[in-house]
């Protein structure tokens, strides 16, 4: 039987000739597994066009201002003018957001010197429902902004470019408009949300170990992602989260960790056994007290006295079930786990996602890390039920930690910093500062570098989070 690495080789796909096969073909790729199954490209495909791309590669390299401040974070204002259509979108800002891109584009990176590798962008390109069907939504990061970007690192040699996203299926990417934008300029997408972790071959991953980890002691990234000779663009958009509070570069790259591994907002109580579910070797990659080590943290959290921590009450009656002990015992019985489970809720959520987005952001560490706050969302990250509106905010902020990025991305939201969840913690961590005072902000105008000498100089653009949602739609909430 043809194994997909082998069908891959021998033309059919890489030269796009998939219409050109007969029934019987098709039959027989499908059962060597040569497509992925997301749909679209799928990591095995992508790895093979790049490797035939990097002798002729140039990689890019960040501009020195920015590559000498790895903590300060660089402010580029853009100028998209732009009305919203009948369905609330901007779609005809199509053309300004490409030519922003490759403008923004020229102000982050110069030509480099060194020959080979790829260069890998990560968009946030999540579920997207069918009222938000258009590729200016603020639900994604622009693909046409990210088309521009490419297009001006072309010109500078880099031309072994791929992008990709793990999380959804390649139809939703499509209905979003990421397809439109992408395919007349011939920029590649891996679609790697497959529907099983044991989708994966091996060589399609590489693994990582954490550090200081709460929770687990490696996490699996799917490729080039991780490749040692792979320079990482990190591309998020600006909106909240019901889980993260404001969803921005460290949550995008939740999107590089493939099915089984990548759901960091599982429930305390839920982690174990959705990885079994899974077929993932818990045991092997996380760690056995997780749970204590987590609940610790939650605790802490709790007497330091975070905003809105345990808002829906989940964790009060928990312990009004007898709390760890109570649980512990329980837990040895499906039973009895069941009926002590029964009413609790989402135990810990948040603090689960915290630790593991933090730890994901501190293994990965991109070489760039951009937030395109060109059109911004107000509401909800996926515009649900239509709650909240996008916005034209017209903000660039980039920089290379993605700590510090995004403190000045949730500032910028009408948020403190000090306050959003995983900010305060990423701080408490030791791996970036929240507080904007102890942040070196600058502005990029026309190549210039301005250093921003008093916060008041940076526009705010007020993007709240309904946790209401139908029950109060006008609902916004700031930290």
């Amino acid at each position: 039987m043809m194994k997909r690495r082998d069908f891959i080789r021998s033309g059919a796909l890489a030269g796009a000739n998939i219409a050109a096969l007969s029934v019987g073909e098709l039959a027989q790729i499908r059962e060597a597994g040569a497509f992925p199954t997301s749909g679209g490209m799928g990591v095995e495909e992508a790895l093979y066009i790049i490797g035939k791309g990097k002798e002729k590669n140039v990689a890019p390299e960040i501009r020195p201002e920015i590559r000498n401040n790895p903590r300060a974070v660089f402010l580029i204002e853009t100028h998209v003018d732009a009305k919203p259509d009948e369905s609330g979108h901007y779609t005809e800002a199509i053309p300004q957001l490409e030519a922003e891109g490759k403008r923004v584009a020229r102000e982050l990176f110069v030509m480099g010197s060194q020959k080979g590798g790829q260069t890998f962008f990560k968009p946030n390109f999540t579920f997207v429902y069918e009222h938000c069907y258009n590729r200016t939504t603020g639900v994604y990061s622009s693909p046409d902004f990210i088309a521009g970007m490419v297009e001006q690192l072309r010109d500078i040699g880099n031309t072994n470019i791929m992008c990709g996203e793990g999380p959804t299926e390649a139809s939703v990417h499509r209905s979003g408009g990421v397809y439109q934008a992408w395919d007349p300029k011939g920029i590649p997408m891996i679609e790697a949300g497959y529907e099983r972790f044991s989708h994966f071959t091996k060589k399609e991953l590489n693994w990582k170990k954490t550090r200081n980890s709460l929770v687990w002691k490696q996490i699996p990234y799917f490729r080039p992602i991780g490749d040692e000779d792979t320079f990482l663009i990190n591309v998020s958009s600006l909106k909240c989260h019901f889980t993260g509070l404001t969803t921005l570069t460290v949550k995008n790259l939740q999107g590089c960790v493939p099915i089984g591994y990548g759901q960091f907002c599982s429930s305390w109580d839920e982690l174990e056994h959705g990885a079994e579910r899974a077929g993932i070797p818990f045991k092997r990659d996380f760690y056995s007290d997780f749970q204590q080590r987590v609940e610790a943290s939650f605790l802490k959290h709790r007497a330091a006295g975070f905003k809105r921590w345990d808002h829906d009450g989940s964790y009060r009656r928990y312990e009004a079930k007898g709390g760890w002990e109570a649980y512990q015992k329980a837990k040895k019985d499906p039973e009895a786990l069941k009926e002590f489970s029964k009413d609790i809720g989402p135990l810990m959520r948040h603090e689960m996602w915290i630790q593991r987005g933090l730890d994901n952001a501190d293994v990965l560490r991109p070489n760039l890390n951009i937030i395109e706050g060109i059109i911004g969302l107000d509401g909800e990250e996926l515009n649900r039920e239509k709650i909240g509106n996008d916005q034209l905010c017209n903000i660039i902020v980039a920089g290379l930690s993605s700590f510090e990025v995004d403190a000045v991305g949730s500032y910028i939201m009408g948020h403190d910093p000090r306050e959003i969840w995983y900010t305060r913690v990423a701080k408490e961590r030791g791996l970036g500062e929240c507080d904007l005072d102890k942040i070196a902000v600058f502005f990029i105008r026309d190549g210039e570098i301005v250093p921003v000498k008093n916060r008041d100089e940076i526009k705010r653009h007020p993007l709240g989070l309904n946790w209401a949602r139908l029950d109060d739609p006008d609902e916004r909430l700031f930290w």
